[in-house]
């Protein structure tokens, strides 16, 4: 079943270890990547969430309204009602509708000015208000997977911690640890300025699917054959 964030849980926060090889998100292995084709794109989008502040709460005040309320509030609640709020605060529409382009990464004020967005949308505006929350930038990732249940390559921001890994999804209101999510096989990840790509640990045959490899994946856009 679904494991909901408790109050009573107070998961204590895990920076992210900067060995080559470190513990991958849903059971994976994660490979430290230095010269990833899309890392100079979540470079800028990395700085713009860092720098979101004054820029975003003048696109948006429901934005400013899901920072406010959190400030305060305990870890797994900031979780919750972030996850949340900003599942309600936009509404989803494919990158190809709103850009153009089947995979364009939005700054978090371009995003809450037009709305709009596709699932990395929604990660990269919740990682930017955790921030601003007080959730360490190193415990966050932004993960592109492929759910095999769907059949759809998807996104989603995970929360490392010492009581498991937290998944931030638009298709879930609700907070769940990513051992929750067997049908979410990771391709690559962000955190930082850090890159991963993710494959399976010896044994098992969870294994993505990709035709055309990594830089033909465009999360959100549809089905992934």
């Amino acid at each position: 079943g679904e494991v909901v964030v408790q109050d009573d849980a107070k998961p204590a926060l895990d920076p992210i270890q900067t060995a080559s090889v470190i513990p991958g998100v849903f059971g994976s292995v994660a490979i430290s990547m230095h010269n990833f084709p899309a890392s100079s794109r979540w470079a800028s989008v990395y700085r713009a969430i860092r720098a979101c502040g004054t820029a975003c709460d003048r696109a948006s005040s429901g934005f400013s309204f899901i920072i406010d309320a959190v400030k305060n509030k305990s870890f797994s609640d900031k979780l919750a009602f972030v996850n949340s709020g900003v599942n309600q605060l936009i509404a989803y529409r494919k990158d190809s509708a709103t850009y153009g382009k089947a995979d364009y990464w939005a700054e978090p004020a371009e995003i809450l000015a037009r709305r709009a967005g596709d699932c990395e949308d929604f990660a990269i505006l919740k990682m930017a208000a955790l921030l601003q929350s007080g959730i360490p930038a190193s415990s966050m990732s932004l993960v592109v997977l492929q759910d095999s249940k769907r059949g759809v390559f998807h996104a989603v921001l995970s929360v490392s911690t010492s009581s498991g890994t937290f998944v931030l999804d638009n298709i879930d209101n609700k907070v769940v640890k990513d051992t929750a999510l067997p049908n979410y096989v990771p391709l690559y990840s962000f955190s930082t300025d850090r890159a991963w790509v993710h494959g399976a640990k010896t044994g098992e045959s969870r294994v993505a699917s990709l035709r055309g490899g990594l830089a033909a994946v465009a999360p959100g856009e549809g089905p992934a054959d």
